[in-house]
């Protein structure tokens, strides 16, 4: 049997309201518990795969466990209880976040911002060289 599908578990809760926070500490406490059973079978002499099939039977059924946390309101995230509030709010957290995006691509990518401007700035000089040499040689002297 193999392992239980965490991923499954999880885009159930997500979908169902549950906050993202506290879908991904439960997942990450499942998974921490299937691997404590499948070390607590190893060490008592079982082989991996038997250990995995008797950890599964152990964690019991996640359908039961999505159902038990979906019956926790608290467990909801905010957008999900109020969600004309979130389709008011998301969109103006995206407006306010916007100009952000070039600063932090900026700060992240500084290197090629850096050679960026030294080839702007080499090619508007030697573009106003041309220039000046193109005007030299058509006025009279």
């Amino acid at each position: 049997m193999p392992r239980p599908d965490f991923v499954e578990l999880r885009t159930e809760l997500l979908q169902s309201g549950i906050s993202p926070g506290h879908v991904f500490r439960a997942i990450t406490e499942l998974d921490e518990h299937f691997e404590d059973l499948v070390f607590a079978e190893i060490e008592d002499g079982s082989e991996r795969a038997t250990a995995e099939r008797n950890a599964v039977v152990a964690l019991g059924d996640l359908a039961e466990v999505s159902r038990a946390m979906q019956q926790q309101p608290e467990l909801k995230s905010w957008a999900w209880n109020y969600p004309r509030l979130a389709r008011i709010v998301y969109p103006l957290a995206c407006i306010v976040a916007l100009p952000a995006v070039p600063v932090i691509a900026g700060v992240q990518n500084a290197s090629l911002l850096a050679r960026w401007a030294v080839c702007a700035l080499v090619g508007g000089f030697v573009t106003a060289l041309m220039f000046l040499v193109l005007q030299l040689a058509i006025s009279p002297v």
